[in-house]
């Protein structure tokens, strides 16, 4: 069953589409919420026997500055609000196998939702609690190794999707606070500074990290899933996606 260049972009945006599907909805997390200080309480004193006996007495107060935070990625076919660009398409040969393989590098920018609970909290005493919701874009950036084969056990055969992610990178691509409860103006930019820095820290470069591993333990546990019945390949629409 041969694939051209044609073929191999429209998996990746198949793959894409499979992905959301199986994504969880949500995620959630948390930077320094439920911190505290320990501070002075007082003395307490006991007699024993004649002798007056004293014991330092220290108690945890809420303190410091606490974000929770909550992400929504798209939902899947939602106005194909998932951009996916194919940047290069390479045949390669397998040097282990021989088999034909199709290189991919691609990236793919979705857009996400946020919502976050600010509170600020000065030994034991709570200042300000502040609600700020926003939207923002990540980039995933990769490279893979896509195979194709037939699956003859079925008539007419499935398309069998053998995709090997070799690099990625997760970031940023753009932010925007939408609404702060009862701040505006400058103070409302400030609340989006800390919620961006939270979010890279706390959500973009904890996904970032060990990406790849991630990624492919996924595929390796969907492996049943990646085919496609050959009258869905035949229709699957391909776009403009194979001009150069």
């Amino acid at each position: 069953m041969a694939i051209d260049e044609a073929g191999a972009k429209a998996s990746v945006q198949w793959l894409v589409d499979r992905a959301l599907t199986v994504l969880p909805r949500t995620f959630d997390g948390d930077k320094d919420w439920g911190n505290t200080k320990k501070v002075w309480a007082g003395v307490s004193m006991k007699m024993d026997g004649l002798k007056l006996k004293t014991h330092r007495k220290f108690r945890d107060v809420d303190h410091g500055r606490w974000v929770r935070y909550e992400v929504t990625v798209p939902q899947p076919h939602a106005d194909r609000n998932v951009d996916v660009n194919v940047d290069n398409v390479n045949r390669v040969i397998d040097p282990v196998t021989g088999q034909e393989r199709w290189k991919i590098h691609s990236t793919v920018i979705a857009p996400m939702e946020f919502s976050a609970r600010i509170q600020r909290h000065n030994l034991g005493v709570k200042l300000f609690s502040v609600t700020v919701s926003g939207k923002m874009k990540v980039r995933l950036t990769s490279s893979a190794s896509i195979g194709f084969y037939p699956d003859y056990r079925k008539i007419p055969p499935d398309l069998v999707i053998d995709p090997i992610i070799n690099e990625a990178k997760l970031e940023l691509q753009s932010f925007e606070v939408d609404r702060v409860s009862h701040v505006g103006g400058d103070v409302a930019e400030a609340w989006g500074e800390i919620m961006q820095e939270v979010l890279v820290e706390r959500f973009v470069n904890k996904q970032d990290e060990k990406l790849v591993s991630k990624l492919n333990k996924s595929i390796h546990k969907r492996r049943d899933d990646l085919r496609i019945s050959l009258s869905d390949w035949i229709t699957m629409p391909t776009g403009s996606s194979d001009k150069k």
